[in-house]
């Protein structure tokens, strides 16, 4: 009697739409965060513990069935809620999970004993392969409808068939668990992350093609929270990031005195650069960044985006505490990167087939920074009219050298000087993309996506230059810059000093002395920064991404990286991320043919005049 009360609340819960838990006494645990037409199985077998892997699996799931086989009857609870979920949808998937036995040769093996799911088997494959190298996985054709060997059967092909439910097989080589029985966490941790992302894909592909819901529909039914806990640690990352500025604490207090000092000595003796001082203590920042309980996330996206965040921070921070030492230079490889061989041949051959600085830009007018700092609030007023929620500060600085932009403000150097026509370029380079994206990055729910993801910079400053090529004001004197900061970044990697950095760019290449000692100076600052060698390769990658037709607009929806776009989507789809709240003038339907143009031209090399 108490079974039949309580499957009717289940099924009565499917029929509304509305949440449920329901927990058997010492048996089991129904869990439906969101009624939608899938499950994920795991029955723990009569001689066996509960696997954590696959239990905490269950716990990243919408809908999940947990339940311990020798007290709980599941045949007579999941026909009905199945058959519930298929009438509701048009279709119902059902995802059974079980530790293999040890002859398995793979580490995941996939079991599927309908047609109608093969195509879903091979997509998820195909989604594991793609998450993760270090497991294997294949797909067993069988002849019966999958189940564990040790269990019984849930269902027949023949009642499978009837009723609109799909049915795959799991089994999971427990390679995470050594001959001792002790736990490999980082190897459980791949297990269960790489499944966890691959089924969300999974549940989506089916929602999409095997039931009648619509868009709008199929994004409700995976809607996913935050919880407090991935809320407190995005908090407690953005607190640790914004105790210091990266690129403020390796700029120079006094680039310009030492242009001067250069300049008087001839460009024989290497400059002496000075830096903010320290201001947090490094040992502290990475004690709190490791208290963090970033393991306790059972949703493998959230985790990894927060693992990668605190990784990074780790990174910078210790840099900073390394300026100007060795080590410096080793934690911006960590960071940055390195020169690929193809993107210095590609600045190496940009350089080449353009002529060095012209000077005819003496009879173009010429603005200060006054006036610069007024072109950019006639822009901010511009980007308020879609959002009045949208600001952007703008200072006038002695502390900084040329232009920067850091949390949403635009600082702009006392000395600082440059073309009107520049002025337009950079005001979509500054505020069109950093500052929109920064915007765009506070709208969501995570702070991560203003401050940005690990290694955003690259896509960031790709998009930046690529927004002077449409409007017109990416010219050959600024492609030279781009790529002789490839060149620089390459010359001191392999040993080489400032003055010979400096001596290089002006003697082989015919850069102007100021021009060469701004290029050399952020590349040495520090004590060797990667980072420039970054807007020529951004902008190569990005090329290479409208070649294949994908959405531009998704770019500026928060500082996010290429690689982490898979990702973006899948938060999308669950609603938690939302669209880009602001679009920059460069994205105006006046600018499309200059998109088409880019992506027509597909190179580089094509955007020389």
């Amino acid at each position: 009697m108490e079974k039949n009360k309580a499957l009717l609340r289940i099924l009565n819960a499917i029929n509304k739409r509305t949440p449920i838990h329901y927990q058997v006494p010492n048996a089991g645990k129904f869990i439906f965060n969101k009624i939608v037409p899938y499950i994920f199985i795991y029955r723990v077998p009569d001689t066996g513990k509960k696997d954590k892997m696959i239990a905490d699996l269950a716990k990243t799931e919408n809908a999940s069935i947990v339940c311990k086989e020798d007290e709980f009857a599941l045949e007579e609870w999941i026909k009905p809620i199945a058959e519930s979920l298929a009438q509701e949808f048009g279709a119902c998937l059902l995802i059974e999970t079980w530790i293999s036995e040890s002859n398995q040769k793979d580490d995941i093996l996939l079991h599927v004993g309908q047609k109608d799911i093969l195509p879903l088997a091979e997509y998820f494959e195909r989604n594991i392969r793609m998450e993760t190298a270090e497991l294997s996985v294949a797909i067993s054709k069988d002849l019966q409808i999958p189940k564990p060997e040790s269990l019984p059967s849930l269902f027949s092909k023949k009642y499978l068939q009837n009723k609109q439910i799909l049915l795959l097989g799991i089994s999971i080589k427990k390679r995470y668990i050594d001959y001792e029985e002790n736990i490999l966490p980082l190897l459980m941790r791949t297990y269960r992350e790489t499944l966890a992302k691959s089924l969300s894909r999974l549940f989506f592909e089916f929602l999409r093609v095997y039931t009648h819901l619509n868009a709008t529909a199929q994004k409700i039914n995976v809607h996913q929270e935050l919880t407090p806990m991935m809320n407190e640690i995005d908090d407690a990352l953005a607190q640790e990031s914004k105790k210091f500025d990266f690129l403020l604490m390796v700029t120079p207090l006094n680039a310009h005195e030492a242009w001067l000092q250069f300049k008087k000595d001839k460009y024989w003796k290497t400059p002496k650069f000075l830096y903010r001082p320290m201001h947090v203590d490094p040992d502290l920042v990475k004690r709190r960044l490791y208290n963090l309980r970033i393991e306790d996330i059972y949703d493998p996206t959230m985790a990894y985006i927060f693992r990668d965040k605190r990784t990074e921070l780790d990174s910078m921070i210790t840099m900073l505490a390394d300026r100007g030492k060795e080590d410096f230079l080793h934690g911006s490889l960590q960071v940055f990167g390195n020169v690929s061989e193809k993107l210095y041949n590609s600045a190496l051959a940009l350089l080449m087939m353009t002529e060095p600085e012209t000077t005819s830009t003496k009879n173009e007018e010429w603005i200060g920074p006054s006036e610069f700092a007024k072109m950019a609030k006639e822009e901010v007023k511009f980007l308020q009219q879609q959002n009045q929620e949208f600001n952007c500060p703008i200072r006038i600085r002695e502390d900084i050298s040329g232009v920067m932009v850091n949390r949403g403000a635009l600082n702009i150097s006392k000395e600082y000087k440059l073309t009107k026509s520049r002025a337009k370029a950079l005001i979509q380079h500054e505020i069109g993309t950093h500052v929109v994206t920064y915007f765009n990055g506070r709208m969501q729910p995570l702070n991560l996506f203003s401050l940005g993801v690990p290694g955003y910079e690259e896509l960031q400053e790709g998009l930046a230059v690529l927004s002077e090529y449409i409007v017109d004001g990416l010219n050959n004197d600024r492609l030279r810059i781009i790529a002789a900061r490839v060149i620089a970044v390459q010359h001191m990697l392999l040993g080489n000093s400032f003055t010979d950095t400096f001596a290089l760019l002006v003697d082989q290449f015919g850069f102007k002395h100021e021009t060469s000692f701004q290029i050399v100076m952020r590349v040495y600052r520090g004590g060797g920064l990667t980072k420039d060698m970054l807007y020529l390769k951004g902008i190569m990658e990005l090329i290479e991404y409208l070649k294949e037709n994908n959405n531009v607009h998704l770019l500026m929806m928060g500082k996010i990286r290429k690689d982490y776009l898979p990702i973006i989507k899948d938060l999308l789809q669950k609603e938690i991320l939302i669209p880009p709240a602001i679009t920059p003038r460069f994205m105006f339907p006046e600018y499309l043919d200059k998109w088409k143009e880019v992506k027509t031209k597909a190179s580089v090399f094509k955007l020389t005049h």
